[in-house]
């Protein structure tokens, strides 16, 4: 991967960022603009790049948005760890898929369109994952503490046409939502949405409340991930979430935020060492995926 890519889908997740904790719609237009505006000038400079220089425009743009897309719900679905280990908060069912809950109805809350085509390239991520397993002959983890990565997918959607039937039908129908299953998410939404908030609300910090220190640290990236290293400390990602979390939230303890190479693309909440750890190596997978297998499944889009 080229380091001008590296370091404009990095500009572009900080991008995403803001328009999810915008503080008026006005704010969010803005941002949305120079987020578009953005995704083509990535797109243009990737031309130069000798990896993707055999690709469209179209598509270069696709590998930004898929990128900054899942990198933002994964960061968000790791929040949501972090918000239940930190708050005690009480959790009926897998943890995990309580995570993924928290990313979806995050970003539906902020009700653009750009949020909720970021929905739509995470549901992309899930089948593309497992896309890739099939034709790799990797065998499903029936085991495993998350759900299967198809599964994942249609909860997503599943929980965007619970909160917009009409909206959201096209996707549905699309990726084959059977019409009862359709129905039978509004209610799945309405839980989803209605727990998040109660669980929550004792939780937001007054304006007279002492705000939480997060501490906020970039490793080093090793070879070629050294790009993601200088894009995201000099775009301060860590720190934009950060400033956002000790603003919204009363929360018990310090704890940090951390990116750095891990050997592995991984992204996990550590209760014991009080950290959420982002890997570099997730965002070169995801634009590895998206290059290889991207233009196997087609969603309906919400943000052009």
């Amino acid at each position: 991967m080229s380091t001008r890519f590296a370091l404009r889908a990095a500009g572009l997740i900080c991008a995403l960022l803001f328009i999810a904790g915008a503080a008026s719609a006005q704010n969010a237009t803005d941002e949305t603009l120079a987020f578009q505006q953005r995704v083509d000038e990535a797109a243009r400079m990737m031309d130069n790049s000798p990896r993707l220089r055999d690709l469209s425009h179209e598509r270069r743009r696709g590998i930004v948005q898929f990128v900054a897309g899942n990198m933002l719900f994964t960061l968000l679905h790791e929040i949501g760890h972090t918000h239940i280990t930190e708050m005690g908060l009480p959790v009926l069912g897998r943890e995990e898929d309580a995570a993924d809950s928290y990313a979806v109805v995050t970003m539906l809350k902020v009700g653009s369109s750009f949020s909720h085509d970021v929905l739509v390239q995470a549901t992309m991520g899930w089948f593309l994952n497992a896309l890739r397993d099939e034709k790799e002959g990797v065998k499903l983890s029936f085991y495993d503490t998350h759900g299967l990565d198809r599964q994942r997918a249609f909860q997503i959607v599943c929980l965007m046409v619970g909160s917009d039937p009409d909206k959201f039908k096209d996707l549905a129908e699309k990726i084959d939502m059977p019409e009862e299953r359709q129905s039978s998410c509004q209610g799945d939404y309405s839980n989803a949405s209605w727990s998040w908030e109660t669980v929550m609300k004792p939780h937001r910090r007054a304006p007279t409340q002492a705000k939480t220190k997060i501490e906020t640290v970039y490793g080093k990236g090793e070879g070629d991930l050294s790009a993601f290293e200088e894009s995201f400390r000099m775009l301060r990602l860590l720190e934009t979430v950060a400033d956002q979390a000790s603003e919204e939230f009363v929360w018990r303890r310090p704890f940090r935020l951390e990116m750095r190479s891990c050997g592995i693309a991984n992204a996990q909440w550590d209760l014991a060492q009080r950290k959420l750890t982002l890997c570099y190596e997730l965002a070169a997978e995801f634009a590895q995926l998206y290059r290889q297998y991207g233009e196997q499944i087609a969603l309906p889009r919400y943000y052009k």
